[in-house]
């Protein structure tokens, strides 16, 4: 499959004859990277078929696959499986060559109008050398899944334009709470405000302020893996949202300095912290809370940062897009599409 890429630098008006006199051929402070225009999919309706890839870990049982599909059908969707979700090659559905064909003959096939995935786990970063984005360009559709699809979801939206969302999978909980924010987002286009309904589930403000910028983010883990490739977006005048699941304190502060050191937390525009269900110390004693981390590194944010959006590993979720212009306001706790996801 041939790979293009979305990096394309130009310089600007004035250094052009030099960088050529020079051969130089790295980018330099004087070079600005294009975006791809936003591309919005075709919203999903009653009697469309969803493709269900396998793009990370097996399943582990077949009963995942009927119990899925059986949602999804009353919803009123039909299904379509892709090749490996009922495989297994260690902690993948399949080779990585495998999982990559699979996901493209999804993308290019006609009848599938959207692609949902069986399970997170880990391997989609492997894939995205080898996925052909021209291809998926050229069949925008919706697709969906959380955790370690996050590399998925940033990879195609920052290299094609696409909006992609992140939402439930197969092994997600789909009760009436999730699957409204699902059918108000990818069925009827609305520019929804999320904000948090349920009292166990409250926010508290690291920096106050309001911000608006394009929406990227997802699983914190993830997208520390991909920081350095040329998978995610110049994050200048971005709004960026994290969780994460069963990673202790210390870890989040690695990962959150990692970000730091890279110079993403100068460059975004606000920040919305999601879930992060079971980030607690085993030796709470020998540790910082969750809470105390958050504390430290966003007390004195020029930016606008707050914790508890239900985003994430949890059973009431919001469907957020990515790729989509949004306003946050980090006293109330809310994140306004200013576009819809779909057309």
């Amino acid at each position: 499959m041939s790979s293009i890429s979305r990096r394309k630098f130009i310089p600007l008006a004035g250094t052009a004859l030099a960088g050529l006199a020079s051969l130089s051929f790295t980018k330099t402070e004087n070079e600005t990277a294009i975006e791809p225009m936003r591309m919005v999919p075709k919203r999903l309706k009653k009697g469309d078929t969803i493709g269900i890839a396998a793009s990370a870990g097996p399943i582990r049982t077949r009963k995942e696959v009927e119990e899925f599909e059986k949602v999804l059908h009353q919803l009123g969707y039909q299904t379509k499986l892709g090749k490996n979700v009922f495989k297994q090659d260690g902690y993948f559905s399949a080779s990585d060559e495998e999982r990559a064909a699979e996901f493209m003959e999804l993308i290019e096939d006609q009848e599938v109008n959207g692609i949902f995935f069986i399970r997170g786990g880990w391997g989609c970063a492997r894939l995205l050398e080898l996925l052909d984005y021209e291809s998926i360009t050229q069949h925008p559709k919706v697709i969906m899944g959380f955790s370690d699809i996050t590399a998925l979801l940033n990879a195609i939206t920052s290299e094609t334009g696409i909006v992609t969302f992140h939402g439930p999978g197969g092994n997600s909980t789909w009760n009436e709470y999730s699957v409204n924010y699902i059918n108000r987002l990818l069925r009827k286009a609305e520019k929804v405000t999320f904000e948090n309904t349920h009292s166990d589930h409250p926010i508290a403000t690291y920096s106050t302020g309001e911000a608006e910028g394009i929406l990227y983010g997802g699983n914190l883990s993830v997208l520390c893996g991909m920081i350095g490739s040329d998978y995610l977006p110049d994050w200048s005048e971005k709004i960026l949202f994290l969780e994460d699941v069963a990673e202790e304190p210390y870890r989040i502060d690695r990962m959150l300095t990692q970000l730091k050191l890279a110079g993403v937390f100068e460059q975004i525009s606000g920040l919305v912290l999601g879930n992060f269900r079971k980030c607690i110390a085993e030796e709470p004693h020998r540790s910082f809370t969750l809470e105390e981390v958050f504390e430290q590194h966003f007390k004195d944010a020029k930016i606008p940062v707050f914790y508890g959006a239900q985003i994430g590993h949890i059973r009431n979720k919001f469907t957020v897009p990515v790729g989509v212009k949004v306003r946050m306001n980090s006293e109330n706790g809310t994140i306004q599409l200013l576009e819809a996801g779909v057309q």
